[in-house]
């Protein structure tokens, strides 16, 4: 009995099991191409999500960006420091996250 991973879940399940304990996905019965489908779709979704929150970090640093440009609020104001950091936290998450895409690709 070796320890494989679950194809839905990524979760180390025994090779001898027919469903997954963690996520219920059955693997009796399921043909090679049924497994490789599933972890298809399961990449398929991580990059997503990803693709999904580099967009919304973006949309933050752009309209961060936005106020500061726009409004011309004074150097130390409140509003000045909260559009700088949203810009920061913007471009710093957007580029985490498509690290982590690259890395989803690459691993494929």
């Amino acid at each position: 009995m070796a320890l494989t991973k679950c194809p839905s879940c990524n979760k180390r399940i025994s090779s001898k099991a027919r469903e997954c304990p963690h996520c219920q996905f059955v693997l009796a019965g399921q043909s090679k191409e049924d497994i490789q489908r599933e972890r298809r779709r399961l990449n398929q979704e991580k990059s997503d999500k990803l693709v999904s929150r580099s967009m919304l970090a973006l949309i933050i640093a752009i309209a961060a960006f936005t106020y500061l440009f726009m409004q011309q609020p004074q150097p130390q104001s409140w509003g000045y420091n909260i559009a700088i950091g949203g810009i920061v936290v913007g471009l710093i998450w957007f580029v985490i996250n498509r690290v982590q895409l690259m890395f989803l690709k690459k691993k494929r």
